[in-house]
């Protein structure tokens, strides 16, 4: 139990779902009040601040409301008498504890605010954290576009619950309660018969929570969509306006849009629903009222005063009502963007060691790289026996530069991928400067490869900063002279601001010699034992080749260097060439 009876909640919870077999009933039912549950657990110790706050802010706020129809009552019943000291006394009193209320209420709305704010940013760095401990696995079989739609769209209707939807669906129950009890004193009677008119109201706004809940599943999931969309549209952008595709993207996204609109369409009627029977109900109950105030008065069941102090809190006491049976059903479709979130939370995380093999004994420590008996395939193999490499042995020694050369879709490029830890193997063994990877975490792992891959990544920023990237703690002259091994220096320097100069996104403002020469130098940079270039000069210009050909003989023999190559005047420079096939 968090904030209210958990019996209230599945006697509200009872009223929604109208299809379906009575398990998938309950089903539904727990299932949406454990993601409740699980959606406050997030914010772990602290959850118990946040509660208390909305409880204290709710309860303040609906004690001002409380004083202000004791005023009334007051006014009501001592002022034909004449008293008017007692009349000044009773004023001033319940003045001080409505000041009192709203001071309460002032500082509690500051601590929730603040406690929203911060398990947001909490939810924020899970899914950052998870991103970036995601298989490699996962972004191949995934559209960037549906990842960026559960930060920029899940994630932040996740965060309105904790900003604003919990708070509004807490505030109308505690406040009706704190309404009902001066209420029940004041008439019981009356009370009861406006309780039950209310109730009937509130079970025919909560039949909307479960269509509301199933639109914005909807809504998220079209959302990821037309972000896909649009992420290929603008990635694509060049090659969209020369093959005239840019078109057929764009009537994508224009066909999602129109199913976005369709489906919100029908979140509009059902608040249109809500708004007309809550409107409509809202006048119901004050005919109700007034009738059944007149009798009760007439009978002697209560005063005039009494009469006038519950008009003033029944006016609230509906309004709380109206408010509940509103927000309510629109909790449990954002808590639909919650359970996406969760979802994506619970993929499986890439292991911190290799596993799934026996550790094997260390290697010779001769050799830079050792790959023994290696057995691989993708999961969408197509060779007959499954496996892209079969047995596959490579040794390379230190200080050796090899190129590995051989047909398209023999394995080169996957070599690469299990060398960087990308990848479990099924069987055989990897060492890396005679040390057995399996005694490793990912991370010593990937300290020991330097990589510098086909089409190199350039992060938003200047070219020092990209350089930068290979060893944070560098100095602005390791960073240069990183530059200079990469034959980069000249260019560099040559630029607008020099090693300041913005290279625009993914290194838009550089040529591709320019930018692989820099992911050279950040290589460089980081000090690695290996440097692994997968088919680095395959889209240069012969010049350009040239350049970064004459920075891996600079390289020679500092380092071990493995090429994956296709051009002779690469494979040229190898001590040795290993031919898959």
């Amino acid at each position: 139990m968090l904030f209210m009876p958990e019996n209230v909640i599945k006697g509200i919870f009872h009223l929604w779902e109208n299809e379906g077999s009575m398990e998938a009933k309950m089903k539904k039912k727990i299932s949406t009040w454990n993601l409740l549950v699980r959606t406050i657990r997030v914010m772990g110790k602290r959850s118990v601040l946040y509660l208390v706050s909305i409880v204290m802010l709710s309860a303040s706020l609906a004690m001002f409301g409380v004083f202000s129809a004791l005023l009334m009552k007051c006014v009501v019943d001592i002022a034909p008498t004449g008293d008017m000291r007692r009349l000044i006394g009773t004023i001033l009193a319940i003045v001080a504890g409505g000041g009192i209320s709203l001071l309460i209420y002032r500082f509690f709305c500051v601590r929730y605010n603040v406690e929203a704010k911060r398990v947001y940013g909490v939810i924020y760095e899970k899914v950052l954290d998870l991103e970036m401990k995601l298989p490699y696995a996962y972004y191949e079989k995934h559209h960037s576009g549906e990842i960026m739609s559960k930060v920029s769209f899940d994630l932040g209707r996740m965060g309105d619950i904790y900003g604003s939807r919990l708070r509004r669906t807490m505030t109308p129950f505690l406040q009706v309660v704190v309404f009902l009890v001066p209420m029940l004193l004041l008439s019981w009677q009356l009370t009861l018969c406006l309780v039950a008119v209310n109730g009937i109201m509130l079970a025919i706004d909560m039949l909307m929570a479960d269509p509301m809940r199933r639109v914005s599943r909807s809504l998220s999931g079209i959302n990821s969509q037309m972000t896909q969309r649009l992420s290929d549209l603008l990635q694509g952008m060049e090659q969209a306006r020369m093959y005239r595709t840019g078109e057929q993207t764009v009537q994508s996204y224009i066909k999602e849009n129109d199913k976005y609109v369709r489906k919100s369409r029908r979140g509009i009627v059902f608040n249109a629903i809500l708004s007309s029977s809550s409107n409509g109900f809202d006048l119901l109950c004050m005919l109700v009222f007034l009738l059944l105030g007149v009798f009760f008065v007439q009978k002697g069941f209560t005063t005039l005063g009494a009469l006038a102090a519950i008009y003033t809190l029944y006016g609230r006491f509906s309004d709380q009502f109206l408010e509940l049976g509103k927000y309510f059903p629109e909790l449990i479709a954002y808590l639909a963007y919650a359970q996406n979130i969760f979802d994506f939370l619970e993929e499986e995380r890439e292991p911190e060691h290799m596993g799934g093999l026996k550790a094997a004994d260390n290697g010779n420590s001769d050799m830079a790289v050792s790959m023994q008996d290696i057995d691989f395939s993708y999961e969408t193999a197509a060779q007959q026996d499954g496996l892209l490499l079969n047995q596959f042995c490579m040794n390379i020694r230190q200080g050796e530069c090899v190129a590995i050369t051989g047909a398209s879709g023999c394995g080169k490029t996957t070599v690469s991928k299990l060398l960087l830890g990308l990848y479990p193997i099924k069987s055989g063994s990897i060492c890396i400067e005679g040390k057995n990877v399996l005694s490793m975490t990912k991370r010593e792992w990937r300290k020991n490869i330097a990589y510098v891959p086909q089409e190199p990544y350039l992060f938003y920023g200047s070219v020092m900063e990209n350089i930068r990237m290979g060893r944070l703690d560098a100095t602005d002259e390791e960073v240069m002279e990183a530059a200079r091994l990469a034959n980069a220096h000249d260019f560099i320097i040559n630029l607008e601001n020099g090693y300041d100069t913005e290279v625009g996104e993914r290194g838009s403002r550089l040529s591709g010699g320019q930018r692989q020469r820099i992911a050279i130098a950040r290589a460089i940079l980081k000090r690695a034992p290996v440097m692994l270039l997968d088919e680095a000069t395959s889209a240069l210009d012969n010049e350009s080749e040239q350049l970064v050909n004459d920075a891996m003989k600079k390289l020679q023999r500092q380092m071990t260097i493995i090429m994956i190559a296709h051009r002779p005047s690469t494979i040229a420079l190898a001590d040795r060439v290993v031919e898959m096939g």
